[in-house]
C-alpha cells in the first residue's frame, strides 16, 4: 500500500503542471495583402524542435522555401520557444497552390521543459484561391476523412477526442473511473471465480491477507497488462486480439488448463516440470508462493474469459489508430484494466480473513468444481447448447456427492447443506435428462415440447465487405450489428434490449444486417477495419448512407430507445 499510494503522488507531483495539447500549443493564421502567416503561441515552459518543423500544400513538402526565426539551443537541440511565425509569401503560394481550394498540412512537435513530450502535431488549414486573391481558413486537427471518424458524435469518438486534447492526469484518472464502473457489468465476473480458485490453490497453510492481496494484486496487474498490450496490437492490426484468441483450437488449450487447475484442487495432479528443469524452476519461483501462475492466469483471462469491448476501449483504440502514441493509449488502458481488477483486489483481501482448517480442503473441492464449470463455459462457445446442459448436469451430479449429499448431518448447519444439495442434485438431473432429448433451455430443462423462439426481427447475415456497402447505399436506413459466438454481451443484447417490444418496433424501419465476427478471418477483419470495430457488440446505425449512430457494448433497451430518438 506505501509503495501505491508513493506512486499515486508522484503522479500528482509529475503532471499536476503538464499542460494540456490546447494550452500548450495555440495555432492561428491570418491573411495580409502579400502573405499568409501561420502562428503558433506556445504556452509557458515549452518548445518546438526547429527540425520537426514540416509544412506541405497539397501533399508538396515546401519546408525548405520557408524563411524560419532565429532558433535557440536547448539539450543540443535548435528549439523555438513563446511563439513561431511562418510567413507564406504569395509567390511562394501562386508556384504550388492550384485554383479553387487547396489544403496546407502543418506538422510539429514540442516538448515540455519539465520533461514532458508531447505526440506530433498535425494540422491543416484550406487555402482559397480565388481572382488571384489568397484566403485561408481556420486550422483544425484532421482532414475530412480522419475528422469524420475521430470527432464523431459517438461515445469513443468524444473519448478519442478527450485522449487528443486533455491533461495527462485527468486522463489517467477519467480512464480509472471508467474501469470502476467497467467492474460493475458482467465483465468482469468470469474472472471472480478463477481469482478465487487460485488463491485457494495456492495459499495453502499460509494464508494470510498480507499474502491473498498481493497474489490478487499480481493477478488484477498482469490482467491489466493484457488489455493494454492487445489493445496497442489490435489498433495497428484493426483487428480484435480478443476474436483471434476465440478460435476453437485456442479455447480447448484453455479449457485444458482450467482441467488441469481443478484436479489440482482434489490433489489429484501436481504440477511437475521435466528433470531436468525442475532444479531451475524451484530455484526461481519455488519460495514465490505460485506468482508465475497467477501472473500467466491473469493474463490469459483478461484475453479469453473476459473479451468485453465498451466505449472506453473502443475510444482509446481509435486514439491509438489515428495518432499512433501508444504510450499514452496503452497507459489509458492499464489504468482502466486496473480499475476494473478493483473488485478482485477486495475478493484477495476477503479470502485472506480464511482462517486456515481441516474444513479448507472441502473449500478446494468447492472451487475445484468452479474450474470445472469455467472449463463448460469456454467450451459452450464451440459446442451445442444441450451437450452444454448434459455437461453442467452431470458436474452438479459429482458436486453433489463430493461436498457430501450422503453424509449424515447431525446439526442445523449440516441439515440445510443436505438440503440445498438435493435441489442442486434435483436441477442437475433436469439439466442433464433435458440436455440428453435436446432442449436448449437452461431455466426450463425439462420442457421438451418447447421450440425455438421465433425471431420477432428479420435479421440478413452477411459478411462480405462489398455486399455491405452496397446494402449501406441501396437502403434508406440500415443497422449494423456486430456480434460473435463467444461474445457474452452481445447475448444480453439479443436477449435483453431486442426482444423489448419498443425497441423491435423502432428498429422495424431499419433493414437489419448481422456481421459475425466469430471466425476473425480475413474478411471479418476487413470489414472490422472498415467501420472501425475492434470487437463486438458494436451498432451503427446508418441513414441516406451516412452513419448517423455508433454504440459499442452493451446497451439497455431504454437508453437505445434515447438514442435512436435524438
Amino acid at each position: 500500500m506505501r509503495f501505491i499510494t508513493i506512486l499515486l503522488l508522484n503522479f500528482c507531483i509529475s503532471f499536476a503542471s503538464i499542460l494540456s495539447l490546447n494550452d500548450a500549443f495555440h495555432v492561428d493564421s491570418k491573411k495580409y495583402d502579400s502573405s499568409i502567416i501561420i502562428n503558433v503561441k506556445l504556452g509557458q515552459d515549452i518548445y518546438l524542435y526547429a527540425n520537426k518543423i514540416k509544412l506541405y500544400i497539397n501533399d508538396k513538402d515546401i519546408t525548405s522555401f520557408l524563411n524560419l526565426p532565429p532558433s535557440v539551443e536547448e539539450n543540443n537541440e535548435k528549439v523555438y520557444f513563446k511563439e513561431l511565425n511562418l510567413a507564406l509569401p504569395n509567390l511562394l503560394l501562386e508556384h504550388y497552390a492550384k485554383k479553387n481550394l487547396n489544403q496546407i498540412k502543418f506538422e510539429f512537435q514540442g516538448c515540455s521543459k519539465q520533461g514532458l513530450c508531447y505526440n506530433p502535431q498535425i494540422w491543416y488549414l484550406n487555402l482559397t484561391h480565388k481572382n488571384n486573391q489568397f484566403s485561408i481558413s481556420k486550422p483544425y486537427k484532421q482532414n475530412k476523412k480522419s475528422k469524420e471518424n475521430f470527432n464523431s458524435q459517438s461515445e469513443e469518438g468524444i473519448i478519442a477526442n478527450f485522449l487528443a486534447t486533455n491533461n495527462l492526469f485527468w486522463i489517467l484518472l477519467s480512464f480509472f473511473g471508467y474501469g470502476i464502473l467497467l467492474s460493475l457489468t458482467p465483465c468482469i465476473l468470469p474472472m471472480i471465480p478463477i481469482l478465487s480458485s487460485l488463491l485457494i490453490a495456492k495459499s495453502g497453510n499460509k494464508n494470510s491477507k498480507k499474502h491473498s492481496f498481493f497474489l490478487s494484486f499480481v493477478y488484477v496487474f498482469f490482467m491489466s497488462l493484457a488489455y493494454a498490450i492487445a489493445g496497442i496490437i489490435a489498433s495497428f492490426l484493426g483487428a480484435s486480439v480478443q476474436g483471434i484468441l476465440q478460435k476453437p483450437s485456442v479455447l480447448i488449450i484453455f479449457a485444458l488448463i482450467f482441467i488441469l487447475f481443478a484436479l489440482a484442487m482434489f490433489d489429484i495432479l501436481r504440477f511437475e516440470v521435466p528433470l531436468k528443469f525442475q532444479n531451475f524452476i524451484h530455484k526461481k519461483s519455488g519460495n514465490k508462493k505460485g506468482i508465475i501462475g497467477i501472473a500467466i492466469m491473469g493474463f490469459l483471462s483478461a484475453l479469453i474469459v473476459g473479451p468485453c469491448v465498451a466505449a472506453p476501449l473502443a475510444g482509446a483504440l481509435i486514439y491509438i489508430a489515428n495518432t499512433k502514441d501508444a504510450l499514452l493509449g496503452g497507459s489509458a488502458l492499464f489504468i482502466m484494466s486496473f480499475g476494473m481488477g478493483i473488485p478482485l483486489l477486495f475478493i484477495g483481501l476477503g479470502l485472506g480473513f480464511l482462517k486456515p482448517g481441516v474444513w479448507m480442503e472441502k473449500v478446494k473441492v468447492f472451487f475445484g468444481f468452479i474450474m470445472f464449470a469455467m472449463t463448460i463455459w469456454i467450451l459452450s462457445r464451440i459446442i451445442a447448447t444441450h451437450y452444454v446442459l448434459m455437461a453442467f448436469g452431470i458436474l452438479g451430479i459429482f458436486f453433489s456427492v463430493f461436498m457430501g449429499i450422503f453424509e449424515k448431518a447431525f446439526n442445523a448447519f449440516a441439515k440445510i447443506k443436505k438440503s440445498i444439495l438435493i435441489l442442486v442434485l434435483s436441477y442437475s438431473i433436469c439439466l442433464f435428462l433435458g440436455g440428453l432429448f435436446g432442449s436448449k433451455d437452461f431455466l426450463n430443462p425439462l420442457n421438451f415440447s418447447a421450440k425455438e423462439k421465433n425471431q420477432a426481427l428479420n435479421y440478413h447475415f452477411i459478411n462480405n465487405l462489398d455486399q455491405i456497402n452496397q446494402e449501406i447505399k441501396n437502403n434508406q436506413a440500415l443497422m449494423l450489428d456486430f456480434t460473435a459466438s463467444w461474445c457474452e454481451n452481445c447475448k444480453l443484447l439479443d436477449e435483453l434490449t431486442f426482444s423489448d417490444k419498443r425497441v423491435i418496433d423502432q428498429v422495424k424501419k431499419y433493414k437489419l444486417i448481422k456481421v459475425d465476427v466469430s471466425q476473425n478471418n480475413n474478411e471479418d477483419i476487413k470489414i472490422m477495419k472498415q467501420f472501425n470495430v475492434f470487437g463486438p457488440p458494436v451498432l451503427i446505425f446508418f441513414e441516406n448512407g451516412k452513419e448517423q449512430l455508433k454504440i459499442t457494448g452493451f446497451i439497455n433497451a431504454d437508453d437505445l430507445l434515447k438514442k435512436l430518438k435524438s
